[in-house]
């Protein structure tokens, strides 16, 4: 791989500007790009998780059902669970810390 491409990665995921500006765009594009990209980082947060293959095939078939893409149907879940959650057991509060054991 070609090192200025690899700079040019490395920059646009940690923000920088200098490398990813390519020999024919300009340099406002070059920022209107950083700034889409922070724009997402603020509406939302990436995270992994390991989950069922089965589960994983029908989330994706709902999307391509739905016209949505997977990240809103997930989210929709969680907020669902989430609100199921806090009817059975309260409010969820930051401050709030049981032992695991109370859990269940």
């Amino acid at each position: 791989m070609n090192n200025d491409k690899l700079d040019a990665l490395f920059d646009g995921l940690t923000g920088s500007t200098q490398s990813v500006q390519g020999k024919d765009e300009q340099p406002s594009k070059v920022k209107a790009k950083v700034t889409q990209t922070k724009s997402v980082k603020a509406k939302g947060e990436r995270f992994c998780t390991i989950v069922n293959a089965e589960t994983v095939k029908k989330i994706r078939l709902i999307a391509i059902r739905e016209g949505l893409q997977i990240k809103d149907i997930v989210n929709a879940a969680f907020d669902k669970a989430i609100k199921s959650y806090e009817r059975k057991n309260g409010a969820i509060d930051k401050d709030t810390r049981r032992d695991a054991s109370q859990l269940f």
